[in-house]
């Protein structure tokens, strides 16, 4: 699964889904902070929040503070749980109404 499809499970807009492959190269495996996220990508903060709390919602994106700093990361354990529990419960329903 590339960078474009996780995107794509996030929203259907091809701007969005642009800037979603650009903030999660951006992060790559590393801990950053809205303010490095902000002046790399140059994007206002209210749209970074709302790209931020889209792939939060998915578990791929996750954030913990310290030292009084917010930092986010890429959460690739978490993300696949999400899918397999997105699509176990799918294929489970499939196979129980047969």
């Amino acid at each position: 699964m590339g960078l474009k499809d996780v995107a794509a499970l996030v929203t259907n807009d091809p701007k969005t889904q642009h800037n979603i492959v650009l903030l999660l190269t951006v992060i790559e495996k590393k801990e950053v902070t809205l303010e490095q996220i902000l002046a790399i990508t140059e994007f206002k903060e209210r749209y970074l929040r709302f790209l931020i709390t889209k792939l939060r919602s998915i578990r791929l994106l996750m954030g913990e503070k310290r030292n009084n700093r917010y930092f986010y990361y890429i959460s690739y354990d978490s993300f696949t749980t999400y899918l397999k529990t997105k699509y176990s419960d799918a294929i489970y329903n499939l196979v129980r109404r047969n």
